[in-house]
């Protein structure tokens, strides 16, 4: 059975109300030698409504915030989603995302009946129409990955396709029988206490600050803040606090004279040398870099 839709999008078979040219879909791929089980989509930016013949997973390949999403005619739900998030849509259901963003997904066709899938046995999994299924898996992110690019060749492996595309409905299924009690799964922190720490760290990151007080703030574990914590920002407390600190210690490089051992003090590195070492490692120059780049731009 072939992947086919009516959607928003017009990408390879999929039928459009709203036609747009296929070259603006700068990611398409559709792999036929599988038996239409794969295909490699960027989203547009904006709505689209997805109403398959088939059951399939959508596996988001990158991380996206505030995506919003509604299934048949239940409330539209909205949340941050990290790179390996699945959704399973049952056939003859109309799910409708609106994407504030472009990001690669891939479409995965689970009734494929190619005989090297048959040990999977996901057409037994009984698939409740009344639910959308939605939970993070690492793995489903690592193998989704690997096909995507796999698409991307000029020549594909069928060979190497079908061996990956058996581990990933393995993995596909083994995950969708551990969240199909729970309904929806919601995976990092909620919509508001992203704005809660993000809005937090924004106004205070010169300050010294630790996981254990990111946590306290939301009255959570400082365990749990932090897997929730990447799950959410796709990075850890520790990166995005670094790169708020370095944004500051270039801009204030760039468009001042305050000295380079009182800029790491205000922003709370524990010496010049580690501003320095900070800035090589994740921005490529130095602080007296910077500077004279500057220098040269304003002659």
């Amino acid at each position: 059975m072939s992947l086919s839709a009516h959607t928003d999008i017009h990408i390879g078979n999929f039928v459009s109300d709203n036609t747009v040219r296929k070259d603006s879909i700068s990611s398409y791929a559709f792999a036929t030698e599988a038996n239409g089980r794969f295909r490699s989509v960027t989203s547009e930016v904006g709505a689209s409504t997805l109403d398959y013949d088939c059951n399939v997973a959508i596996i988001l390949l990158d991380a996206v915030r505030n995506l919003r999403w509604q299934f048949g005619s239940n409330p539209e739900t909205s949340g941050t989603c990290t790179q390996g998030t699945v959704f399973i849509i049952p056939k003859g259901t109309t799910t409708r995302f609106v994407w504030p963003e472009q990001i690669e997904y891939l479409i995965v066709n689970l009734d494929s009946q190619n005989a090297a899938d048959r040990d999977v046995s996901f057409s037994s999994l009984s698939l409740d129409s009344t639910k959308l299924i939605r939970f993070t898996n690492r793995q489903c992110f690592q193998i989704g990955q690997m096909i995507d690019d796999e698409l991307s060749e000029p020549f594909v492996d069928e060979a190497y396709l079908k061996a990956l595309g058996s581990v990933l409905l393995g993995l596909i299924a083994r995950n969708y029988q551990t969240s199909q009690s729970n309904g929806t799964h919601q995976s990092g922190l909620s919509n508001y206490a992203c704005r809660q720490i993000e809005n937090y760290l924004k106004e205070n990151f010169c300050e010294p600050i630790s996981v254990p007080q990111m946590a306290a703030m939301l009255g959570i574990s400082a365990g749990h803040f932090a897997t929730c914590f990447r799950e959410s920002f796709g990075q850890t407390p520790h990166q995005y606090l670094l790169k708020l600190r370095l944004d500051e210690a270039e801009r204030r490089l760039r468009e001042t004279n305050t000295p380079i051992s009182e800029i790491a003090s205000d922003l709370s590195f524990s010496s010049q040398s580690h501003l320095t070492t900070a800035l090589r490692k994740y921005r490529r120059l130095t602080p007296g870099e910077f500077r004279r780049r500057r220098g040269a731009t304003s002659r």
